[in-house]
């Protein structure tokens, strides 16, 4: 396994409770992009600690599993539980891809986990920087500092916004729940262009909690995909893959901008700096997006055949 990369699809991360060894045994058949198994808020408290062999040994029979999720990453407690040094001692091995940090407040939380890490990587003879970080805004702190967050360490490799309803986020925000999603709006797009400013690769939208509402669902990621989310979490197996549906280019979509950039680089070679094309003026910022989309396209089929 390795620390995911800008062509890695994370379109799903499915969130498994640490301390259910039915649903952790699980995990490897969901056809979730990513298996996200938790030890922060899904265990109760005086399981925490019983529950990292757990993860630890579903990191590796989910690592081993033909046709299991590509990427494997564990949301751990954050900085100011006492429980950080002692879930990343429990749960890094070579076949874990990332760690979800919790309750990501500023720049020196990475900082901490980072240190961390980077000790036990040393120590247990894993490639430097081999484990990412995707760090979790969940309060109006986190968000407040999002980009000195993502710039905190190079292994931050992602965000999760706390966007489920009545979570962290909207409970320190004040804010309502509306199935609209324009409570969350700022928030949302702060955290996105944050990410994007850093050049983050994986800015992911959190859960939709009504996991028996397939619409809401759909809803809420379209809105997600709509923003530059490239993937959502879920929080039951049935929503695995409506989010790989939503956060996959449409096959129509890429054809038409196969064409069109064809078009655009004939025009270009002619001379021409933008062209007309299905009755749109198209230049090189839309041919570089379109180029973007098949990129994504592209690695979503090759990895699905490999």
């Amino acid at each position: 396994m390795a620390r995911p990369d800008a062509k890695t699809p994370l379109r799903s991360l499915l969130f498994t409770p640490g301390s259910n060894e039915k649903m952790l045994s699980k995990a490897a058949t969901s056809g979730a992009d990513a298996a996200l198994f938790d030890l922060e808020d899904a265990v109760a408290p005086d399981m925490k600690e019983k529950s990292r062999p757990m993860v630890l040994q579903a990191i590796k029979e989910t690592a081993a599993t033909k046709g299991g999720p590509p990427v494997i990453t564990v949301r751990v407690n954050d900085v100011t539980t006492g429980l950080l040094e002692g879930d990343l001692e429990g749960i890094v091995c070579p076949e874990l891809d990332a760690i979800k940090l919790a309750m990501t407040n500023t720049a020196a939380d990475i900082r901490a986990a980072d240190a961390i890490l980077t000790r036990l990587e040393g120590e247990r003879g894993l490639e430097a920087s081999s484990v990412g970080i995707i760090a979790l805004i969940e309060t109006a702190e986190g968000l407040y500092n999002c980009y000195d967050i993502c710039k905190a360490a190079p292994r931050v490799v992602g965000i999760g916004i706390g966007s489920a309803e009545g979570g962290d986020l909207s409970n320190a925000l004040g804010c309502e729940y509306s199935e609209d999603g324009q409570t969350l709006l700022y928030a949302r797009s702060k955290a996105l262009a944050d990410s994007r400013a850093a050049r983050v690769p994986f800015p992911t939208d959190g859960p939709y909690t009504r996991f028996k509402d397939p619409d809401g669902c759909r809803a809420d990621a379209i809105r997600a995909r709509k923003l530059g989310y490239v993937g959502k979490a879920a929080i039951h197996p049935n929503q695995v893959a409506i989010l790989n549906e939503v956060f996959s280019p449409d096959q129509e979509r890429v054809a038409y901008l196969r064409e069109m950039i064809e078009v655009y680089y004939e025009a270009e070679r002619a001379g021409a700096g933008a062209v007309s094309f299905n009755g749109r003026m198209i230049d090189i910022a839309m041919v570089k997006d379109g180029e973007r989309v098949i990129s994504f396209a592209d690695a979503i089929a090759t990895r699905d055949a490999g």
